[in-house]
């Protein structure tokens, strides 16, 4: 009987040591997990900024390509030259906007 309540004794305390290492880890490596997201969203961050450059002067690009196409329209007197002003002037609209978003979102 002696034995069994020593065995059952050494049980008890393998697992209370195991719990507690376990648990050691666990703080260790979320420790470490802060460290890893923070270096991420700083990261992220600077890749936003350089993202928002090029997506304004897509737009800008975007834009001028588009001042040419519809001047290009009004001067031939196609009669689509509202819906060609239309579709340029929101595709640009749409990248300036994209371009704010990012820098509201990540800013």
């Amino acid at each position: 009987m002696f034995k069994r309540t020593r065995f059952l004794a050494m049980q008890a305390a393998l697992l209370v040591d195991l719990l507690f290492m376990t648990t050691l880890a666990n703080s260790q490596a979320s420790g470490n997990g802060a460290a890893a997201l923070s270096t991420t969203a700083t990261t992220i961050r600077s890749y936003a900024t350089a993202a928002q450059t090029i997506i304004l002067a897509l737009g800008v690009v975007i834009g001028l390509i588009g001042a040419v196409r519809v001047y290009s329209k009004f001067h031939n007197g196609d009669p689509d030259t509202q819906k060609a002003v239309m579709s340029w002037f929101g595709a640009a609209l749409f990248l300036v906007a994209v371009g704010t978003i990012l820098t509201a979102f990540f800013g």
